[in-house]
């Protein structure tokens, strides 16, 4: 594998500061790699020089983008992707020593687990955790004991995004409730974004299209204010 032209625009890729960004948690559907791809996607079309690199063992994005390329084999590369074995320890700690220089913006979706050995060398040259979040109990719970584990080997910025959220849910009076003590529970350790609601747009996406008009405006009211939580730092 090769990772010294990862980045698709290599003059902006230049003027960029380098972030690595973690998809994490480990609780399982709360579309921690959907999400993953649709911001990779978002920041290309912001110009902004993005790579992903999947850590999970299933590989879903890294298979998601070979099933679209075997549909559309011509078709522009927006971002570039690549496959992390978490089972072999040393080619994961020279490989985050090389990401950590490389300018630009680094998205890695990590397993939903935290029982790989070789993560914590992921996790310690991360900037940023991205962690996708429902605001049932079960998830919120699992959330925060994610967020003790993950805070006691990493020191990066935690953000939380409600990610797949039923609109008509949040009307009922134990939603509210949930949703309320979600917020205040994760705000206390991290930012908290404005929700992306469940939707089709978003289940549908594809890794080689831009987004288009549904699928921008249903990512857009969390994907802006996290861009700009990132860049500050």
């Amino acid at each position: 594998m090769y990772y010294d032209n990862l980045f698709i625009n290599e003059k902006k890729e230049l003027k960029m500061k380098k972030r690595i960004i973690l998809f994490t948690n480990i609780k399982g559907g709360v579309g921690k790699t959907t999400l993953c791809g649709l911001f990779a996607t978002y920041l290309a079309q912001q110009g902004i020089p993005v790579a992903v690199m999947d850590a999970d063992i299933q590989q879903s994005l890294y298979r998601h983008r070979q099933r679209d390329l075997s549909d559309n084999p011509t078709e522009k590369l927006p971002w570039q992707i690549q496959s992390i074995n978490t089972s072999d320890d040393e080619m994961v700690e020279s490989l985050m020593e090389k990401l950590k220089s490389i300018p630009g913006w680094i998205l890695i979706d990590c397993p939903g687990n935290v029982s790989d050995h070789a993560l914590k060398y992921i996790y310690q040259a991360a900037d940023v955790a991205i962690v996708p979040f429902g605001y049932d109990t079960d998830t919120v719970d699992a959330t925060m004991l994610f967020c003790d584990l993950f805070k006691r080997v990493c020191p990066a910025k935690m953000v939380f995004v409600p990610n797949n959220i039923v609109v008509s849910d949040e009307r009922r009076e134990q939603v509210k409730k949930d949703r309320d003590e979600a917020v205040k529970l994760l705000g206390n350790i991290g930012y908290v974004t404005p929700r992306i609601k469940h939707g089709v747009a978003v289940k549908s996406y594809n890794t080689l299209n831009t987004l288009d008009y549904w699928q921008e405006k249903a990512v857009e009211n969390a994907f802006k204010p996290l861009i700009e939580k990132i860049k500050k730092l």
